[in-house]
């Protein structure tokens, strides 16, 4: 017995299940941006070059701001960091994407989900690195 065709773009059972488990994953990840306290959503500070220099690097107060976001903060959220609500949408972006795509079966548009992407990665960058440039200027 032979396989049917794949029609082009469609995805096996293992990659619909795959988008699938990253939906809920990223999901999860957004779901608990809503719940953590947004001024301290980590126990510890993550940030090896913060801890060693005292300096923060360029995503530094990222997991705060997109907390904020969530929370409905917008204004702190942007002062935290300003490529939170990049995050946060881009997140919650992915998690439609990928949720549509496994009940498809089929990728959607994968050129243009590349390109959104590359441009959206991009911008957060950019934000990053700005907000850094910022925060050290400030002292």
């Amino acid at each position: 017995m032979t396989a049917p065709p794949r029609v082009d773009g469609a995805l096996t059972k293992a990659q619909r299940l795959e988008r699938l488990a990253g939906a809920l994953l990223l999901s999860s990840a957004l779901g608990t941006s809503f719940l953590l306290p947004p001024r301290r959503p980590l126990p510890l500070d993550a940030c090896l070059l913060h801890r060693l220099t005292g300096l923060p690097c360029p995503t530094c107060g990222l997991t705060r701001a997109v907390c904020l976001f969530a929370q409905g903060q917008w204004r702190d959220s942007l002062g935290m960091h300003p490529a939170g609500w990049l995050i946060f949408l881009l997140v919650l972006g992915a998690v439609l994407w990928t949720g549509a795509e496994s009940v498809a079966a089929r990728e959607l548009c994968p050129r243009l989900k590349e390109r959104l992407m590359a441009v959206l990665l991009g911008c957060g960058a950019v934000l990053s690195a700005s907000g850094w440039v910022l925060r050290l200027a400030r002292g």
